[in-house]
Order: structure tokens, then C-alpha cells, then sequence
């Protein structure tokens, strides 16, 4: 095994860990009756779960029109059939292939045909999650600034409200670093990488690729506008699963909760972010008066409802590989080798 490949599973190994730890900390403050019971009562208030998938799919739907403007600008632009299964088999992949490699892999992969352009795939699914990302802080900001007393008087908010800040500030940072001036061709030491080193050429390559939507505005602001379209029916699928679960929330406190939540879990402490999203909605909705047993519970949901659309790409992925000619394994391996 090489170190490579040992260092990874070390950190899948690690992640899984503290997934686990996380869920024992948490299960065993709660009562496994009292949750079940509240799960099951789910089943007499199908109509709102289902309402939650399928506010779910729409979401993901609103990531694939993002992602395919993008991939446009990039001068690969694919039939949104292709755009769609792509992106579906890349949720699989994050969801269901750990020790494979993840959906951002996949997605690079099979965007591009053409190995010279992998750099260029590749920068699309960055740009794509740097967008989405972005949108989200800002809008979370903007709810935490109409809600300063929810954040500032509970403790289990107060913490997440101040990151979300420190990370809209890394942000604009960021965003001002990167586009303010082409890097190569103003700081030697990005001259210098780019001539003296061996991944300096795929570096400049991949950073052109991210440079060249300094130039298109429209995108940038479609893509912006679709992501808070995503942020919206992703939102309204958590408050359709709480209200399978009678949760006491309001549709301004999901608004104000959830997004905050969902970037953090972004962060990719444990797989799935499981463990991590469930302390959170605990925590956070601690700050509205929702029992620990009710608010794991629909954490819970949300992860199912993503959980179905990922297997749903799972089905996508053997029409794939079954469309190539490939076994599965076949497939697997070559997405291995493309990391």
C-alpha cells in the first residue's frame, strides 16, 4: 500500500472514530424509546415527509442548473441530462463511497472526456461549491443581523453565529485575494512555483480556470441567484420533516437555524457529517425550546431525504457503467486511479 493510499484510509479511519463517539455521546443522553416513538409517529404524517423529498430533489435540481452554468463558462457545455446524472452520481459517491473516492472526484471525472481538460472539470466543481458556500454565509449573516437576541442570549447558538462571520469574513479575503489581480503573473513566488516545480504547470492551470469567472458576471450572478434557490427548497424540506415530527418551529426560525447548520456540517469532520449535524440541530434548537429527542429527529430526517436522492445516484452510476461497457469495480478503479 503506498503512503498515499494508507494516509487516506488513516483519515477515513479517524473520521469514523469520531463520528462514533459523537453518536454515543448523544444517544446516550437521550431516550432510544422516546425516539423511536417520535420517528414512528411520523408514519400518520406521510404527506409532509414525502413533501420533504421531494423539496430535497428540487434542491439538488437547482445544484445541477448552477453547475451547468458554470461548466458553460468553462467551455464544456454538456446536455443537461449529462449534467444531471453526473451530479447525482457525485451525491452517491459522497454519501455511499468512502473509501473509494469522493463525489467532487467523480464529478471531475466524468465531465470531461478528455484527460487535458481535467483541470479545468475540476476547477468547475470548486467553483460550484465555492458559490453555493458563499451564498449561504452571506445569507445566514444577514438572518443572524435581523436576529441578534436569538444569537447573542443562547449559548448554543451564540458560537456558531460568531463563525459564520469570522467565515464571511475569510471569504471576502479570499474572493479578494484570488480576483483582484491574476496571482501568477503579479507575485513571483506564484511565478516561481508555477517554473521551479512539477505540479506548478497544473496548478496555474487549475487557478486559470477558477480566474477566467473574474469575467463573467452574469454567471457568477445566475449561479448565486440558484444557489440561494437550492439554500430555500433545502430549507423548506428540514421544516416539512419537522412538521412530520410536530416540531415547534416557524418557517423564520428554520430559515435562521438550518443554513447555519448546514455549513458547518459542510466541514468534512465525519462522514456524512453525521454526529456532527445532529449536535448542532440539539443545540441550536435548544435556543427556540425544541427538546434534544425532536430536534435529533429531524436531523435524522434531513439526512434521510439525502440519503434517497444518493441512492438514487447510485442507480444513475450502474446505468453508467453498464452504458461503458464497464463493471462497477472497473469504474471504481479507474475514479481511484484519476485522484
Amino acid at each position: 500500500m503506498s503512503i498515499k493510499g494508507a494516509s487516506k484510509r488513516l483519515g477515513l479511519a479517524v473520521r469514523v472514530i469520531i463520528c462514533a463517539a459523537i453518536m454515543v455521546y448523544i444517544v446516550d443522553r437521550l431516550d432510544i424509546r422516546t425516539l423511536w416513538s417520535i420517528l414512528a409517529q411520523t408514519a400518520a404524517r406521510w404527506p409532509w415527509w414525502i413533501a420533504g423529498l421531494i423539496l430535497t430533489f428540487l434542491g439538488f435540481l437547482a445544484g445541477v442548473f448552477r453547475w451547468k452554468e458554470i461548466l458553460a463558462a468553462q467551455g464544456l457545455p454538456l446536455p443537461f441530462s449529462r449534467v444531471f446524472s453526473i451530479f447525482f452520481i457525485g451525491q452517491f459517491f459522497n454519501a455511499f463511497m468512502l473509501g473509494a473516492c469522493g463525489g467532487d472526484v467523480a464529478r471531475a471525472y466524468y465531465v470531461s472526456d478528455t484527460p487535458g481538460r481535467r483541470a479545468e472539470a475540476a476547477s468547475t466543481v470548486f467553483v460550484d461549491r465555492a458559490l453555493g458556500l458563499f451564498a449561504t454565509i452571506a445569507f445566514c449573516c444577514v438572518m443572524i443581523a435581523l436576529r441578534i437576541p436569538l444569537f447573542l442570549d443562547h449559548q448554543g447558538t451564540r458560537v456558531p453565529g460568531f463563525l459564520m462571520l469570522a467565515f464571511l469574513l475569510g471569504s471576502v479575503v479570499a474572493l479578494f485575494a484570488l480576483f483582484r489581480r491574476n496571482l501568477f503573473e503579479h507575485w513571483p513566488f506564484f511565478q516561481r512555483l508555477e517554473t521551479d516545480t512539477r505540479l506548478g504547470p497544473l496548478i496555474r492551470r487549475a487557478y486559470d480556470a477558477v480566474y477566467l469567472y473574474r469575467g463573467h458576471a452574469r454567471v457568477v450572478l445566475v449561479s448565486l441567484g440558484l444557489s440561494m434557490l437550492n439554500l430555500a427548497f433545502l430549507t423548506l424540506a428540514c421544516y416539512s420533516f419537522g412538521k412530520s415530527l410536530q416540531v415547534e418551529q416557524s418557517l423564520l426560525d428554520c430559515f435562521t437555524l438550518f443554513p447555519i447548520i448546514s455549513v458547518i456540517a459542510a466541514v468534512p469532520i465525519t462522514p456524512g457529517s453525521l454526529g456532527v449535524r445532529e449536535g448542532l440541530f440539539i443545540t441550536m434548537y435548544q435556543a427556540i425550546d425544541v427538546d434534544a429527542h425532536y430536534s435529533i429527529s429531524m436531523s435524522l430526517m434531513v439526512y434521510l431525504g439525502s440519503v434517497i436522492w444518493s441512492l438514487f445516484g447510485g442507480l444513475v452510476f450502474v446505468g453508467f457503467s453498464a452504458g461503458s461497457g464497464h463493471t462497477l469495480r472497473a469504474e471504481i478503479d479507474a475514479l481511484k486511479s484519476s485522484e
